[in-house]
């Protein structure tokens, strides 16, 4: 039906349609809130049609219309539960176009339904709210005979009023979404600030060692997990932990996985049970498909060596001043699996001048090309790491000259993941 089709040549009722429209406008689009927008939505149907009763009905998540708003003709809230003409809203939902049933339509026009014989209903009038080819609900009003018949003129008005209606509450739909992006971006600034505080800044001074480190989030928040503690006896721990997933959840457990581990460390657990009580910890909270690898390495500057835990942690490298690059084994499985795993400790091996340790997340070498397929890998990371070493760059170099490797590697590509580094050298 066209849009105008509520003029009829009557210049009095043409008048009144169009102040009707034009308040209507006035009440939809203000500033008020989506509640408070439907409420007039319902009573202005009301008004339009002359109509004993409103019910603005919309879409639930199953794409089902269901009664959001149920008004009267003195703008009060009808009980429920409703009774109503469900077949009319029916087809209204399913054909998208509008319904007008009166007690004088002939031949089967009128569907007197139980609700509508119930509520000896005389005239039914449905129309559909959309928004291009999306259905947003249907709007509905009814009457008895002796209130209200409604005719065809009630309906083209009523169409021009559902038409408003629709962009009324689509422009609210919208508002609501951007004050909740906005509202979700400040929670998530407000999580990425404090997660950022968490980062190791002041690194501890350790007597013939140089010490950097490297954190770049894929998204706002990371997964991955870095810090260096100082422990007793001048003794300092590495970690660097991934858990699976990225951006705020897989944050929440580093960040609750930081304070645990510590706590224990200060407490002065050992390695061993640090990683039993943290994946015990883990199974009991992380989801069923989730899981974090973790690294715990103890450095000691006195003896000048490091031990090692490692839970299913892509294995770190360490390159002795003779060029020759081993790997550092896993000694458990990952975190939130097994929660009866146990966990070895390996070493400690020396670890004095000239001697260059890399640990890192596979966010590091999984890095891909601007196609998104060639990763970087671990052989070139390996390689890139091993030349910096011999280059004599200091930890800070050899981590700057990763990233410019990898950025030769993935161009202008976003990181698919959370990338995380530590770099320990020998003096």
């Amino acid at each position: 039906m066209s849009g105008h089709a509520f003029l009829t040549g009557d210049r009095v009722r043409d008048q009144r349609n169009v102040d009707l429209l034009l308040d209507a406008v006035v009440e939809l689009y203000g500033s008020a809130d989506l509640a408070t927008r439907v409420r007039r939505a319902v009573d202005r149907a009301i008004r339009v049609t002359g109509a004993e009763r409103g019910i603005l009905l919309l879409a639930d998540a199953a794409g089902e219309p269901v009664p959001h708003t149920a008004r009267d003709g003195k703008g009060a809230d009808l009980a429920r539960p409703l009774t109503y003409s469900r077949t009319a809203v029916r087809d209204v939902w399913t054909t998208r176009a509008p319904k007008l049933m009166t007690g004088t339509d002939s031949g089967q026009a009128f569907d007197p339904s139980k609700s509508a014989l119930a509520l000896k209903l005389r005239s039914i009038l449905a129309v559909p709210l959309a928004v291009g080819d999306r259905g947003l609900g249907v709007l509905y009003v009814d009457s008895r005979f002796v209130t209200k018949e409604f005719t065809d003129g009630d309906r083209a008005l009523f169409e021009a009023l559902a038409g408003l209606v629709s962009v009324a509450l689509e422009q609210a739909r919208l508002a609501d979404e951007e004050a909740e992006r906005k509202r979700l971006a400040a929670e998530m600034d407000a999580a990425r600030r404090i997660q950022q505080s968490f980062l190791p800044r002041d690194l501890p001074a350790l007597p013939g060692y140089d010490l950097a480190t490297l954190s770049r989030p894929c998204v706002e928040t990371s997964g991955d997990y870095l810090d260096v503690v100082a422990l007793d006896g001048g003794r300092v721990a590495l970690a660097v932990g991934d858990v699976s997933g990225h951006g705020l959840p897989a944050a929440l457990f580093m960040t609750s996985t930081r304070a645990l581990l510590r706590g224990l460390l200060h407490a002065g657990t050992d390695p061993a049970t640090v990683f039993a009580r943290i994946n015990a910890y883990l199974c009991h909270d992380l989801p069923d498909d989730g899981f974090m690898s973790f690294f715990l390495g103890v450095l000691d500057p006195a003896a000048r060596t490091l031990a090692w835990a490692s839970a299913g942690h892509n294995p770190p490298l360490l390159r002795r001043p003779s060029g020759e690059t081993t790997e550092l084994r896993r000694t458990g499985t990952v975190f939130g699996i097994d929660d009866g795993a146990a966990y070895a400790v390996h070493g400690p091996v020396p670890f004095g001048p000239g001697d260059a340790l890399l640990v890192y997340t596979d966010g590091l070498f999984e890095a891909r090309a601007p196609d998104g397929r060639g990763e970087w890998g671990e052989e070139a990371m390996a390689a890139s790491f091993s030349a910096h070493v011999a280059a004599g760059r200091t930890s800070q170099g050899i981590l700057d000259g990763l990233v410019s490797d990898l950025g030769a590697h993935v161009g202008s590509r976003p990181l698919d993941d959370d990338v995380t580094g530590l770099v320990v050298r020998g003096v």
